[in-house]
């Protein structure tokens, strides 16, 4: 396989999102199809989403009221991982590892790139988008 098939390959089966604040990136992750292709495909045709922040002590959730239905439910998480919840119809960023969380009936779908650090900048109720890199 050339080196331009395989990198197109590579580019179809994941892509980057970034979250703004007020113009500002706090963060950037990536979507993985092989997590999740349900969701993959979904935010794949997004160029950008708004939604809201809601705060918890292992992660962020970013609710932008998506109702994807359940695929491969995960019940403990790392520190850096991307999921997508439709108990939160949102995307799931931990900040800490958790051991149970199944309550979330979340799926992995990606990996921040950034570190985790730079999501301690929002606040409850903070207005957030996604937007396609």
């Amino acid at each position: 396989m050339s080196n331009l098939l395989i990198v197109k390959h590579l580019l179809m089966d994941e892509f980057e999102l970034k979250l703004v604040l007020r113009s500002e990136v706090i963060g950037r992750f990536t979507v993985k199809r092989g997590f999740s292709p349900r969701v993959f495909s979904v935010l794949s045709n997004v160029s950008s989403k708004v939604g809201v922040v809601s705060i918890s002590d292992n992660y962020v959730c970013i609710n932008f009221g998506l109702k994807i239905g359940i695929e491969k439910t995960v019940s403990s998480f790392s520190k850096g991982d991307v999921c997508y919840s439709p108990y939160l119809q949102g995307l799931v960023f931990f900040t800490s590892a958790s051991s149970e969380c199944s309550f979330l009936k979340a799926t992995l779908i990606g990996r921040m790139l950034t570190p985790v650090d730079g999501l301690k900048s929002l606040k409850e109720g903070d207005v957030v988008s996604i937007i396609r890199v």
